[in-house]
């Protein structure tokens, strides 16, 4: 005997896009929250504090004059921003502890105000506290806006590995504040164009030309190419997870972690010096260049990629890349086995068919790594790109990337 039970579950969650959310004549939050008996606590990124001084106060009085939405039941809680908040199991705590403080149970909200790390740590707590709370992202970086912050997932780092515990729970609903992104310094902005890269590449070739024909007004922060930006990469991201068929990652295939089986391994050896998307941006080129070694894509198609991340002002070698092990092989090529790993199964990458279209490849050898590593070294002696150095690559403010 067996009984035998199919329970089909429908998501639903908007993102929306304006600007000055906490405006006391801005409705969009009002539209959100239609629950006043609910309570509601606000987590608020560090780096956000620090550019927009007041902001947890506008927070505050922005609720007391829409009472009839929701209560916010205490002061917001400030968290550090960046890898830090992901990598202490302190901020774990802490962030549980103040949910538990403050009494929140399965009808209440959680507002999280920051870049994709303050974003992932607290959505994860909120995913496993009461069976979940629901949560309401405010990104605020570019990368969070366009990518990170409008997805399904969430994840924190243990064991030196990224993301290694996590969940899969939509938000409540996105609000993409396009304020937020006027006080980003200049590898906070670019972070996320990295990731728009990836999703054209596989995706859609048009988007991509208009990515490299706009890169030098993506290096001059020009608002309006970044808004444009953001609007088609959240179409293409929810397009995919809600028409891909498997929005919880129940397969071995990826398509939208194209160039991040090295970027993550990149990101984790740098000890999180490097961002995200400034590691992403290595492993799309790297891909990339095992691509046109296999006749993925010709030299063209790869030219209009790497020229175009360059133009923006990416850095397109780091020494990592050609770190060895005590077994004479490349650090990186470890990466592939830890990605594996992250998927379950069988090892299965995304590559470019040509541009604005993809394959799967299920293997790449160790001389091959070795191959487009030299050959991205080559390419990048001869023609260096990066940011110049009068930017300020070392501060860090409005929130930080995941």
């Amino acid at each position: 005997m067996r009984i035998e039970q199919r329970i089909k579950v429908t998501f639903h969650y908007t993102v929306h896009f304006t600007h000055d959310v906490f405006h006391p004549e801005n409705y969009v939050l009002k539209e959100v929250l239609k629950d006043p008996q609910s309570k509601v606590m606000v987590f608020l990124d560090s780096g956000v504090v620090a550019s927009w001084p007041g902001i947890e106060h506008r927070i505050e009085n922005w609720f007391r004059i829409h009472t009839r939405c929701a209560e916010m039941i205490s002061p917001a809680v400030i968290l550090d921003g960046g890898e830090r908040c992901k990598n202490d199991f302190k901020y774990y705590k802490d962030i549980a502890y103040a949910l538990r403080l403050n009494k929140l149970d399965r009808h209440s909200y959680i507002v999280i105000v920051g870049g994709g790390a303050v974003l992932d740590a607290v959505g994860f707590i909120a995913s496993i506290s009461q069976r979940g709370i629901r949560h309401i992202r405010v990104p605020t970086t570019v990368l969070s806006q366009n990518d990170s912050g409008v997805g399904v997932k969430n994840g924190i780092n243990f064991f030196g590995v990224k993301n290694y515990f996590g969940t899969f729970t939509p938000p409540y609903a996105v609000i993409n504040d396009f304020d937020f992104l006027k006080t980003l310094d200049t590898r906070d902005w670019l972070s996320g164009v990295s990731e728009a890269f990836k999703v054209a590449i596989i995706k859609d070739r048009s988007f991509l030309e208009y990515l490299v024909s706009k890169s030098k007004e993506l290096f001059r922060h020009d608002a309006e190419v970044m808004e444009r930006l953001i609007i088609r990469c959240v179409q293409l991201h929810t397009d995919h997870i809600a028409s891909g068929n498997d929005p919880f990652e129940n397969g071995s295939s990826r398509p939208l972690d194209f160039g991040h089986w090295s970027g993550h391994y990149l990101e984790a050896m740098s000890g999180y010096e490097l961002r995200h998307g400034e590691a992403v941006a290595l492993g799309l080129v790297l891909d990339m260049t095992i691509a046109e070694n296999r006749g993925l894509v010709n030299k063209d198609e790869y030219d209009l990629v790497y020229y175009g991340l360059k133009d923006c002002g990416f850095l397109l070698w780091h020494p990592l890349l050609e770190k060895r092990e005590n077994d004479k092989f490349l650090n990186i090529y470890h990466g592939l086995e830890e990605f594996r790993q992250h998927l379950g199964g069988k090892l299965t990458l995304i590559m470019p068919d040509h541009l604005g279209s993809s394959c799967q490849i299920n293997s790449i050898s160790h001389d091959e790594i070795e191959q487009a590593v030299k050959k991205m070294k080559e390419i990048y002696d001869v023609c260096p790109a990066g940011y110049p150095e009068k930017t300020d690559r070392g501060k860090q403010v409005s929130g930080s990337q995941k």
